[in-house]
C-alpha cells in the first residue's frame, strides 16, 4: 500500500526540491563524510542533493532511494546531465530497503521521517543497512514553529490545514524536535540535535517563503478539498492571502529547522 505521502504527484512541488543543494540541506553531514565512503539517500526526491553528496564521498559510491518513479527517472537524468558517474537511484520503500545489512557508512533523511507514519520502523531499517559506527543524518521541520508576520485569517487557516492534514495521514509535521528520542528507540547508540532557522524579512525571503507555502498548499489543499475540511472558494482565498502576503513591505517568516545526527554503536 502507497505511502500517504500529502505531496505526492504535486509537480510545483517537486520543481522546489530541484533546486536543494547538499552544500545547504545537508551542511550539518557533510562534516562527517569524506572520500571512499558509501552513502544512502533515502526519500532523494529529484537527486539534488544526492549528486551533491556523490561529489563529496568520490569515488565512493551514493544509492538514492524513492517511492515516485517519475523522481526517479529525473535524478538519473540530471546524473547524466551534471557528469555524476558515482551515483545510481533506485525505486524502494522506506520500509523494507532492497539492500544488504551493513552495507553503508552513512545516510540521509531529508525531510522524510516527517512523512513517516512509524518513524522508528524506518529509522530500524536505515540502522540495518549501516555498518558499526556509520552515521544517519535527519533533517525535518518542525511546523508547529511556524511565524508569519502579520498574520491574517487565511494563514492561520492554512496552518490548521497543515497540521490537520499531518494527523490525517498519521503523520508527525513536528517529528523534528524528537529525532533523538527516536534514533534511541530504533537502536542508535547515540544522537545530537542542533536546531536553526530558516526564513526572515527582505523581499527576496519572503517571496521565496512565500512560493515554497503555495506550492506545498497544492497537496495540502487538495487533501483539505477530498476531506470537505474547505471549499473551492477557501481553497483560494488561502492562495491569494499569501500571493498577496508576499508583496508586503513588513512581511516576516521563519521556522525553526531540526537536524540531527545519529551513530550505529561499534
Amino acid at each position: 500500500m502507497p505511502h500517504a505521502y500529502i505531496e505526492r504527484d504535486n509537480r510545483s512541488f517537486e520543481a522546489q526540491l530541484e533546486e536543494r543543494t547538499a552544500s545547504v540541506d545537508a551542511a550539518f553531514l557533510l562534516p562527517h563524510l569524506h572520500s571512499g565512503m558509501r552513502v544512502l539517500d533515502v526519500g532523494c526526491g529529484p537527486g539534488t542533493i544526492t549528486l551533491g553528496l556523490a561529489e563529496a564521498v568520490a569515488p565512493g559510491e551514493v544509492v538514492g532511494v524513492d517511492l515516485q518513479e517519475h523522481l526517479i527517472e529525473r535524478a538519473r537524468a540530471l546524473a547524466v546531465e551534471r557528469g555524476v558517474a558515482n551515483v545510481r537511484f533506485d525505486l524502494a520503500d522506506a520500509y523494507q530497503l532492497p539492500l544488504a545489512a551493513g552495507s553503508f557508512d552513512a545516510a540521509l533523511e531529508h525531510r522524510v521521517l516527517m512523512h513517516l507514519a512509524d518513524p522508528v520502523r524506518g529509522l530500524r531499517e536505515v540502522r540495518r543497512v549501516l555498518r558499526k559506527g556509520g552515521v544517519l543524518g535527519l533533517r525535518d521541520a518542525d511546523i508547529a514553529t511556524a511565524v508569519r508576520w502579520p498574520m491574517t485569517p487565511e494563514f492561520e487557516r492554512f496552518d490548521d490545514l497543515r497540521m490537520r492534514a499531518f494527523q490525517h495521514q498519521g503523520t508527525d509535521g513536528c517529528v523534528g524536535r524528537k529525532h533523538r528520542q527516536l534514533l534511541l528507540e530504533a537502536g542508535f547508540a547515540r544522537a545530537e540535535t542542533r536546531t536553526l532557522t530558516e526564513g526572515g524579512g527582505s523581499p527576496s525571503t519572503v517571496r521565496a517563503y512565500a512560493r515554497f507555502l503555495l506550492s506545498a498548499f497544492e497537496g495540502i489543499g487538495r487533501l483539505a478539498l477530498e476531506q470537505r475540511w474547505i471549499d473551492q472558494a477557501g481553497f483560494d482565498a488561502i492562495k491569494t492571502d499569501i500571493a498577496r502576503w508576499s508583496e508586503r513591505p513588513d512581511g516576516v517568516a521563519f521556522m525553526v529547522m531540526c537536524e540531527t545526527v545519529g551513530w550505529v554503536g561499534t
